[in-house]
């Protein structure tokens, strides 16, 4: 066997070594947790302390908002399911108003129950 077929058989070997060493994760898209909670007007500084009051909420990792689009984006801690209804109240103690939310437990045009 020449030494360019050999080479070529250890470059894939360990390319294939390498690609077992990572979680499953990297290979497949996880579903989206994100909660996507859009506002029927965007005040900056009354968002701003909504962003807070979201950062603040048990198990959220961060909160964002967009004034353009007039969403806040609350990511939460792996594995923690957020509650929309206490992310829509959130909203509505801050000042605004909010007429969807779209997230893992489902999209609402109206205030959640749960």
């Amino acid at each position: 066997m020449d030494s360019q077929k050999v080479a070529t058989r250890w470059f894939l070997a360990a390319l294939i070594a390498v690609a077992l060493q990572f979680p499953q994760a990297v290979w497949a898209a996880e579903p989206s947790t994100k909660t996507v909670i859009t506002t029927r007007k965007l005040c900056p500084v009354c968002g701003k302390k909504i962003t807070e009051e979201l950062r603040q909420i048990k198990g959220v990792a961060d909160a964002r908002m967009d004034i353009n689009s007039k969403t806040f984006v609350v990511l939460p801690i792996r594995a923690v399911n957020l509650s929309p209804r206490l992310l829509w109240e959130t909203v509505e103690r801050g000042g605004e108003q909010p007429i969807r939310l779209i997230g893992p437990s489902g999209t609402f045009e109206e205030k959640p129950k749960a």
